[in-house]
């Protein structure tokens, strides 16, 4: 009498676990380019809002009216002493540009899909 021992997956049972693991990742991977897009979004939002206050209080320690443009000189000033960190990146690649003052500063991205601007 023989006995027949199992040591190993049948065929089926492989393909049905890759079958299993494709519609996984065919459900995350949406999910996660999405989500990465939101959260550069987000981190982008934040570093205009953090700009646009330091520019008011630069504006407001040097007492430089609503409407003023800003010189290169004057934009270094805001970024290396109203920033801790210094001047943000953009996630998205996108440079950073300040509007006059009392304006909210925008980003312009090199991906049209990710203009941000709060």
């Amino acid at each position: 009498m023989y006995i027949f021992s199992r040591k190993g997956f049948t065929l089926i049972e492989i393909m049905i676990v890759v079958a299993i693991i494709a519609i996984a990742l065919a459900i995350a991977i949406p999910n996660f380019v999405r989500i990465s897009s939101i959260s550069k979004r987000t981190v982008c939002i934040n570093n205009l809002k953090k700009i646009s206050a330091a520019v008011d209080q630069w504006a407001i320690d040097n007492n430089i009216r609503s409407g003023t443009n800003l010189t290169p000189e004057q934009e270094s000033d805001v970024y290396n002493n109203y920033l801790r960190s210094g001047k943000p990146k953009c996630p998205s690649a996108g440079e950073y540009l300040l509007n006059p003052v009392g304006a909210n500063p925008q980003v312009q991205c090199t991906d049209e899909q990710e203009g941000h601007k709060i």
